[in-house]
């Protein structure tokens, strides 16, 4: 989408929900399993902070190439998201 200053806005409207209140939570499993957030996966209920995880793990892949946890096995990714470390390239520079 691109706003009324001509900015572009990232947007995926697909599986959205409106939470009636701030502190209402989600309890939802859905999305790329790699870009999953760790309340998510632990089943938790989460609310607006997923967004936040799940455009770092965007920014992490558009800058490294790789999401911030991978594994073609899904149990380990899971316990990967959950515990590990995010671990940043040399390379890339603050």
């Amino acid at each position: 989408m691109i706003d009324k200053k001509g900015y572009i806005k990232l947007t995926d409207f697909g599986l959205s929900k409106i939470l009636a209140k701030n502190d209402e939570s989600a309890m939802s499993v859905c999305g790329t399993p790699e870009y999953l957030a760790p309340e998510i996966i632990e089943k938790q209920g989460h609310g607006v902070a997923v967004d936040w995880w799940c455009l770092g793990c965007l920014i992490m892949e558009m800058v490294t190439g790789h999401p911030p946890f991978e594994s073609q096995n899904r149990y380990q990714l899971f316990e990967d998201i959950r515990n590990a470390e995010i671990k940043i390239p040399k390379n890339v520079k603050p």
